[in-house]
């Protein structure tokens, strides 16, 4: 898997889309491009899933490998259709043909899909899992405040809580560093342990609440990160969840939901850098696109 970054280009119009056999490109600036081959192409989902009554009020996002912390899609308005696509859900329907002519599993030969312990090994390590989406993260419940003494907090490595209300991190544990003391926060903040400054410095920049792979996901539950192979979930859908000490109190929440229709947990939608209708929106057409209907 490669990311897809800008190119220099020239002869374009900033904000244009383009379609052809090979893939999709969009015109950020008349000299610079985003480019995406189809086998690179995750999903695309269209926000919200029922129309506006306002055409333009619709969006378009293009799933496709970007370098965190750029948001992992293209996303597409009203006014960049590329010509002879009427509306952006014919260009949903566009791209989920090519998607399905030529998905990137079939780019090359196959690799073994990793079972749930060494996703979230991966994860957790901040290796590289081919196909992988990571949903931008905000600040979580509280604040930009709480935020603040996630400066102090380090990272934590499997089995640990995740951060305050389910964040994922992103360093291992290791032998050196600073044990750092938790506070009450809605609970009580576990005791982390930082490898060194400088990882702490890396940890403060990017933290993890929902990962997705070809192999499954990985999600910032409030009892602590878990991973799951695809066959295990359901769905992903907006939710509500109650308050800590304030049960009368709700908040909205994506909800992990497993077959069956048992919700494995929830995660507050202050973790999320977008609005949560397309959070799911995204977590939904990924899991589509690796685990067909009917599966």
């Amino acid at each position: 898997m490669s990311w897809v970054e800008e190119e220099v280009a020239s002869g374009g119009t900033r904000g244009a889309v383009e379609l052809d056999a090979a893939g999709l490109t969009l015109w950020t600036r008349a000299d610079r491009k985003l480019v995406a081959r189809w086998e690179d192409v995750f999903g695309v989902a269209v926000v919200p899933e029922v129309p506006a009554m306002r055409e333009a009020d619709n969006r378009a996002y293009i799933l496709v490998p970007r370098r965190p912390p750029d948001p992992p899609w293209f996303e597409v308005r009203t006014d960049q259709l590329p010509e002879g696509t009427p509306d952006l859900r014919a260009l949903a329907k566009r791209v989920r043909e090519r998607i399905a002519q030529r998905g990137y599993r079939d780019a090359g030969p196959s690799r073994p899909l990793l079972d749930a312990p060494t996703l979230m090994e991966r994860v957790l390590a901040r290796q590289d899992v081919p196909g992988m989406l990571e949903v931008p993260v905000a600040a979580g419940p509280g604040g930009w405040w709480r935020r603040s003494l996630d400066l102090f907090a380090g990272g934590s490595a499997g089995g640990l809580a995740g951060l305050y209300a389910g964040a994922l991190t992103g360093s291992l544990l290791g032998t050196m560093g600073l044990a750092l003391g938790g506070a009450v926060l809605g609970g009580a903040l576990p005791v982390l342990v930082a490898r060194n400054w400088r990882s702490v410095r890396r940890r403060t920049t990017r933290p993890r609440v929902l990962v997705l792979a070809p192999d499954g996901c990985v999600v910032g539950l409030p009892t602590g990160p878990q991973a799951f192979n695809w066959p295990a979930i359901e769905r992903f859908a907006a939710g509500t969840a109650p308050v800590p000490h304030q049960p009368s109190v709700r908040r909205p929440c994506l909800e992990v939901v497993r077959h069956g229709g048992q919700i494995e947990g929830r995660i507050d939608a202050a973790w999320f850098a977008e609005p949560l209708p397309l959070i799911v929106a995204v977590a939904e057409a990924y899991r589509a696109r690796q685990q067909p209907a009917g599966s």
